[in-house]
């Protein structure tokens, strides 16, 4: 006999072990994306939709909030005034009091952008105080009031504008900037107090080079023959050359389309404060 062991049918053979992790697929490129994920279309699409959004984004960003949001903010300037004594007038060390004062106004750019300034002015006028009997206080409250208050005991009497002038030189001032103008001023005898009245033009929009922006005329300030301020519109360089009108009223409304027509954003800061004499009669 022969010693070989039978040779087993091929239906019979055992089936070796299928090689690899337990549970992994027959076939590693059986996982396939559908036919639309892979469409060169789709990719496209993918593509310009990321460039929108980066777009938007970018807009958003650079125009929308810095730009356009800080462009229609209101303006802010923050005006402070003060009068304060000086030493002497400078005769004898036994001269009475002084009434010479100097005034310091502070303008600030409290905004977030540059302001552009029109010729400013500032005036002042004392004010005397005059003792009455308190029982013609209910007479004298009926009103309308003015500018200056009633007292009981007193009444307030401003005199004649004392003292006027341009006020800043400056053209424009920064963010968080502030701009001073300091000047000396007399103020006559028996001046109780005093009234400054400060007028600041304020612009968004740099003006225009060649001073195009009022008919080739520049902003300057004066009185009318009744001791209003008005505003002039005078050639640059030629203060006998101005368009100089008599009704306050049309000179305001005239400025005021011109300027608005440019700038919608512009105004005109207008402060008065009353400051004590200290040391005065």
């Amino acid at each position: 006999m022969s010693s070989e062991p039978p040779i087993k049918p091929h239906a019979d053979r055992e089936t070796l072990p299928r090689k690899g992790m337990p549970g992994a697929r027959a076939k590693a490129g059986s996982l396939r994306l559908p036919a639309w994920m892979r469409s060169p279309s789709l990719h496209e699409w993918v593509r310009t939709l990321g460039i929108i959004i980066a777009a938007s984004w970018g807009i958003y960003t650079f125009v929308w909030k810095e730009i356009y949001v800080p462009s229609q903010a209101p303006a802010s300037i923050s005006l402070e005034i003060s009068l304060t004594p000086i030493a002497g007038d400078g005769t004898s060390d036994s001269s009475p009091a002084s009434l010479q004062r100097e005034l310091k106004v502070s303008a600030t750019n409290a905004s977030n952008r540059r302001l552009y300034l029109l010729s400013s002015f500032w005036e002042l006028f004392p004010i005397r105080r005059q003792v009455l009997n308190r029982t013609s206080f209910p007479e004298r409250a009926k009103g309308p009031f003015d500018a200056l208050h009633v007292e009981r005991g007193a009444e307030l009497q401003p005199y004649p504008t004392e003292a006027a002038g341009k006020l800043f030189v400056d053209d424009h001032i920064n963010p968080g900037e502030t701009i001073h103008r300091s000047v000396i001023v007399s103020l006559p005898p028996g001046a109780y107090a005093a009234q400054v009245d400060v007028l600041v033009p304020v612009l968004t929009r740099e003006p225009p080079r060649g001073n195009g922006l009022l008919g080739g005329r520049v902003l300057e300030w004066g009185y009318d023959k009744n001791d209003v301020v008005i505003p002039l519109l005078c050639l640059e360089g030629d203060p006998s050359n101005c368009l100089r009108l008599d009704d306050p009223e049309k000179q305001d409304r005239l400025m005021d389309r011109k300027l608005k027509a440019f700038d919608s954003n512009y105004f005109l800061n207008e402060q008065s404060v009353q400051v004590g004499l200290s040391g005065g009669s």
